[in-house]
């Protein structure tokens, strides 16, 4: 990454997701604000600025990945969004919101994926 240091709310309710890929994204140079479940990320996206946003698709709560990313569009309608998740994509209109990674991803995909959504070359 380069030039400022992208702002990144991630969200996952696994731990075993979460951690690495904090430690990971922050060693790529990202500011990383993590959160567990829908309803935590949207205090996050109230009071903070992020440039991206990395969801996973199968949260728990009333607000699952996809409802989480409808809800703040309505707030933040350029805000980027990578979905991941370990099954195919559930909607179909889920390209309209942000892009799609099959979990494992591998840190080089999310990497590449994280580029190509902030407009950025390596």
């Amino acid at each position: 990454m380069k030039s400022r240091r992208p702002k990144i709310a991630l969200v996952d309710d696994d731990p075993l997701v979460l951690t690495p890929l904090v430690e990971a994204l922050t060693q790529e140079g990202c500011e990383i604000l993590s959160a567990a479940d829908g309803v935590e990320a949207l205090a996050i996206f109230e009071r903070e600025a992020v440039d991206l946003a990395i969801i996973d698709v199968a949260l728990p709560g009333h607000l699952d990945g996809i409802a989480l990313a409808r809800e703040v569009k309505q707030h933040k309608p350029d805000l980027r969004i990578i979905f991941m998740s370990g099954k195919p994509p559930p909607d179909a209109d889920l390209e309209q919101l942000g892009i799609f990674l099959l979990k494992p991803t591998r840190l080089s995909a999310l990497l590449d994926a994280i580029g190509r959504v902030l407009g950025r070359a390596d």
